[in-house]
């Protein structure tokens, strides 16, 4: 297949890995027209790229958020146990 066929069917399939693997080649073009609808292609390749960039930024995002609050929790749980250890001695 040739490289506008390859990316074509990235794009309209949002395939990531292809598009990464397409990232690599020099694409050739035997004409204007071909040279710009590469060009659409590779700026729709693009905006799918970006999207997925902001889609990993929020889920990384949203994991940091989870890793805190369990660390919290456990903390609260240690701080709680220590109490009931001390009050439980204390008696």
């Amino acid at each position: 297949m040739s490289f506008l066929n390859d990316l074509k069917i990235a794009v309209i399939n949002r395939d990531l890995e292809t598009l990464k693997k397409l990232s690599s080649f020099e694409p050739d073009f035997k004409s204007i027209e071909e040279a710009n609808e590469m060009l659409k292609y590779i700026v729709e390749a693009k905006k799918i790229l970006e999207e997925e960039k902001k889609k990993l930024s929020s889920e990384m995002q949203d994991i940091k958020k989870f890793k805190s609050f369990i660390l919290l929790k456990r903390a609260e749980d240690l701080i709680l146990r220590f109490n009931l250890k001390k009050t439980a001695s204390a008696s």
